[in-house]
């Protein structure tokens, strides 16, 4: 009897530790989101297309200290992230069957003056099979909005009211006016917390893409208007990241010692 007594002493006092050391916190925010397309351009022909869009946000999270001034925070967000025309390519081309048409202005290159009847130009045909390819892609991910839920992960150092943090996240998305699809994403997150009190608490958290959101194959042709073969000089790899910047109020419940 006494040992067991001994043993249910001691598991009442590391649960009363750990009580004392975790806080919770209901969390709401707003922030802004784009996506970047790598490679952005192709010899000065912009492919991305520039544009960021808002996002709000609503989670629950846990943050322990593990140290005196060690802590380690997970959390769970759900979020609404407007459309953005960041996933639409801005250079574009089609050829299909011997002809091709491309779209002229700011995003083509020319090797001679505009008047020049050789003038050269250079274009791309996406995602291309048996000579035949789409003008532009990402038109339907670029005009949805987002429903998203996201998982961070954080490794944090408590400085008086202030903690730093650095994590990984994990993101699950779907569209919501358009089909677009599931997307998954794994990403880096950096940020920076500030406690208030014992209960309320402020951040701000950076959100930068490891693994891409979507990808298309562009093939590169370099001709004249009228030639109908342009040369083709090679097929590249284009990906799309996601990147947001959010700001956060956090009230906090429960073991209001860990701050």
């Amino acid at each position: 009897m006494k040992k067991i007594g001994f043993l249910g002493i001691m598991l009442m006092a590391a649960q009363n530790i750990t009580v004392a050391q975790t806080s919770f916190d209901v969390n709401i925010g707003s922030g802004v989101w784009t996506a970047l397309c790598t490679p952005v351009a192709v010899d000065d022909n912009m492919v991305w297309n520039p544009g960021a869009s808002v996002s709000t946000h609503l989670g629950f999270g846990m943050k322990t200290v593990l140290s005196s001034h060690l802590t380690i925070g997970i959390g769970v967000r759900g979020h609404y992230m407007a459309e953005n025309n960041s996933y639409r390519t801005q250079m574009e081309g089609k050829y299909s069957k011997g002809s091709y048409t491309l779209k002229l202005g700011s995003y083509t290159w020319y090797s001679q003056d505009d008047d020049c009847d050789d003038r050269q130009e250079m274009f791309i045909n996406w995602d291309e099979q048996d000579g035949e390819g789409e003008r532009i892609v990402g038109k339907k991910e670029a005009s949805t909005d987002y429903a998203m839920i996201s998982v961070p992960v954080k490794i944090g150092y408590q400085i008086g009211k202030f903690n730093p943090n650095f994590g990984v996240e994990y993101n699950y998305r779907v569209g919501i006016t358009k089909n677009v699809g599931e997307l998954h994403s794994v990403g880096l997150t950096t940020g920076l917390r500030f406690d208030l009190n014992d209960k309320f608490a402020f951040s701000t958290d950076f959100y930068g893409g490891v693994t891409k959101d979507m990808s298309h194959k562009g093939t590169l042709y370099y001709g004249t208007r009228e030639d109908d073969n342009p040369e083709k000089i090679e097929i590249r790899d284009f990906n799309w990241r996601s990147y947001r910047v959010e700001l956060s109020v956090h009230y906090k419940f429960g073991g209001g010692s860990a701050n």
